[in-house]
């Protein structure tokens, strides 16, 4: 036993290293010490994940492995999350500025790392950010889009990937029914804080809060 306490991994190194040496385990013992879980470090795990909350960080963790440890996204995930680094204000003053995204302050990318959640799922370890002590990682809900008519399943559905199109939209609602019109499609949306209505192609993208209605064939 060794007791490692106040000491740095090399002095664990060379306390182990000498005293196998002194007991005659080992003439000169090559000695790799690491920490394999910081009790004292957290990162915290918020928003859209099936278990929030305070998790203690490993020897090197990255956002996958914090993401694992929460039970992974759920399906009102969107396709971003934000990792917020510590500053010396308070961890609740940095959280609630943090889910803003108008906030200029969330550019810096010393204090804020955004990451395209569906480019992760698809390989790009670019996107594999490091995490650091006092981290807080935020899995930001998804928008919805409206869809309405002679579909399937009318109702709200997550957009959970940008460049969602109009025919996307209508898979998340089962379809177009047999009585539909896919050549008549509207899309109503909100413009600043006027209601416009727009006929929309299946390839046209939606927008978050869009409500697509598909209106019934005359024949």
């Amino acid at each position: 036993r060794v007791s490692a306490g106040g000491s740095t991994l090399r002095g664990v190194e060379a306390e182990l290293k000498m005293q196998l040496a002194g007991q005659g385990f080992f003439k000169d013992a090559q000695i790799t010490v690491a920490i394999e879980q910081y009790r004292s470090q957290k990162v915290y795990i918020v928003g859209e994940v099936r278990s929030p909350g305070a998790y203690p960080m490993s020897g090197n963790m990255r956002l996958v492995e914090a993401l694992a440890l929460a039970g992974s996204t759920l399906p009102t995930a969107s396709g971003e999350a934000v990792v917020v680094h510590p500053s010396n204000e308070s961890l609740v003053v940095e959280a609630a500025r943090s889910v803003d995204l108008n906030d200029p302050r969330n550019n810096d990318p010393d204090r804020v790392a955004r990451v395209d959640l569906r480019e992760l799922e698809n390989g790009d370890l670019h996107q594999n950010v490091a995490l650091r002590s006092g981290d807080t990682v935020f899995v930001l809900r998804a928008e919805n889009v409206y869809v309405f008519g002679q579909v399937k399943n009318p109702g709200a559905y997550p957009l959970r990937q940008k460049d969602t199109t109009v025919l996307q939209a209508l898979s998340l609602a089962g379809g177009v029914t047999d009585r539909g019109s896919t050549g008549r499609i509207q899309i109503i949306r909100i413009v600043n804080g006027k209601k416009i209505e727009l006929r929309a192609a299946l390839t046209d993208f939606v927008e978050p809060r869009d409500t697509v209605v598909v209106p019934e064939r005359f024949f």
